[in-house]
């Protein structure tokens, strides 16, 4: 074999043995490193949040108009002409102020007759009280008077017939008026055993009754022609002037209490159910859109419209100085439920599978997988109310994807990092 040839062989053979040597070391160098990838795969980096407690509130918003919180209009109950009216549009008025009337003349007439009819009936039952017990018992004496005379003329009567002085027609004249003065007598007397004279005074006093209630019947008419202030308010219209001839059907004036004013609205079922009647409640209008008014809710009906499935809740909201106008357009803000210990966790840190809400708890480096129940959601957090408590982390980075007990490694934000090198 040639020199030339042996060193070609020589040369093949040494770039087999570096090519396999290179295969080792570089077998050897995948197995050290395998540990570090598996360790890698088994605590992946996430993130977390604390479980806080804090203030919640469940609120609702409704828009509505502002209402007078009475209103009456006030209308004539008799027929007549308007003599005067007293009050204009935007005039204050009382309970009780004299607000209209009408021509009061004739009735003012009718009464004094009225008043009259009663006292004189008033003073014939004062005599009828006064005299006719007097006149029963002068009744009495006079029949007992005539019945003693009767009898003794019928004795002297009898004695003379049986001798013969007079004729048997004599004493029978005097056995008749003998008889009839013993009626006499005895009715007399029965009038004082029936006080009879005592239906002369219930009627009377019936006539006096009569005459009062006529009297009363006068005044209300007359009363119906004064027309008075059934409330504190605000006249917010007239409706007639003085000449008018009116009915009972015919307006007068247009009252209202603007004292407080309120406001309908409605609410659906689940809010319906967590309200109180006397519960304050904030008011703002378009008309003063940087001065909230405080109101409380006044109304719940006792049951939901059935085909809306609503209520209709009215607010009461006092109005000194008559700030707030009937017709401004509102709006009310209702706290449904007030909570300042609510415990809140991330929304990030939530997810559902199943129909069932979970979260993944940070413990001893490990994602611990925990069943919750949430409540409401507000912005970047929702309510736990159960599952979790105040302090606990529960991590925020794609939770969905880890596996409950997996390790996990917390990982440093890059702030951190640069202030620990500084």
């Amino acid at each position: 074999m040639s020199r030339a040839k042996k060193i070609a062989i020589l040369i093949v053979i040494l770039a087999i043995v570096a090519m396999a040597a290179l295969r080792a070391a570089q077998v050897i160098s995948a197995k050290k490193d395998e540990p570090k990838r598996q360790g890698g795969l088994q605590a992946p980096l996430v993130e977390a949040a604390p479980v806080t407690q804090g203030l919640l509130e469940e609120k609702i918003s409704r828009t509505g108009d502002i209402a007078p919180y009475a209103q009456v209009t006030i209308f004539s109950k008799v027929q007549g002409w308007v003599e005067k009216i007293n009050v204009r549009e935007g005039d204050r008025v009382k309970v009780g102020q004299v607000l209209a009337a009408l021509d009061i003349r004739e009735a003012e007439a009718t009464v004094a007759q009225s008043r009259a009819n009663l006292e004189a009936a008033t003073a014939r039952l004062k005599q009828v009280r006064a005299t006719s017990e007097e006149a029963v018992q002068s009744q009495i004496q006079h029949t007992r008077a005539t019945l003693e005379l009767a009898e003794s003329d019928l004795k002297r009567a009898r004695e003379l017939y049986e001798k013969n002085f007079i004729a048997r027609q004599q004493m029978d004249e005097a056995q008749t008026k003998y008889n009839v003065a013993r009626a006499s007598y005895d009715l007399a007397q029965n009038s004082l055993r029936q006080r009879i004279w005592e239906n002369d005074i219930a009627l009377a006093e019936a006539q006096v009754r009569q005459a009062l209630a006529n009297l009363e019947l006068t005044q209300a008419q007359l009363a119906n022609l004064i027309i008075l202030s059934p409330m504190n308010g605000e006249v917010n219209k007239r409706h007639v002037d003085p000449g008018t001839m009116v009915k009972d059907t015919t307006p007068i004036l247009t009252l209202m209490d603007l004292n407080q004013v309120k406001m309908v609205v409605n609410v659906i079922e689940k809010e319906f159910v967590q309200l109180q009647k006397g519960q304050g409640v904030k008011v703002t209008v378009s008309a003063f859109p940087d001065r909230p008014f405080q109101g409380r809710i006044s109304i719940i009906p006792p049951a939901l419209e059935l085909q809306s499935r609503t209520a209709e809740i009215q607010i009461t909201i006092p109005n000194p100085g008559y700030v707030l106008k009937p017709g401004m357009f509102g709006q009310v803000e209702i706290i449904l439920r007030f909570d300042p210990k609510a415990i809140l966790a991330p929304i990030q840190a939530m997810f559902t599978e199943g129909g069932m809400d979970y979260v993944f708890v940070l413990k001893d480096g490990k994602a611990i997988r925990r069943t919750v129940r949430k409540g409401l959601t507000r912005d970047t957090q929702v309510e736990i109310i159960q599952g979790l408590s105040p302090g606990e982390q529960v991590i925020i980075a794609s939770p969905s994807l880890l596996k409950d007990g997996m390790p996990v490694r917390l990982a440093v934000k890059a702030e951190r990092k640069e202030e620990t090198k500084d």
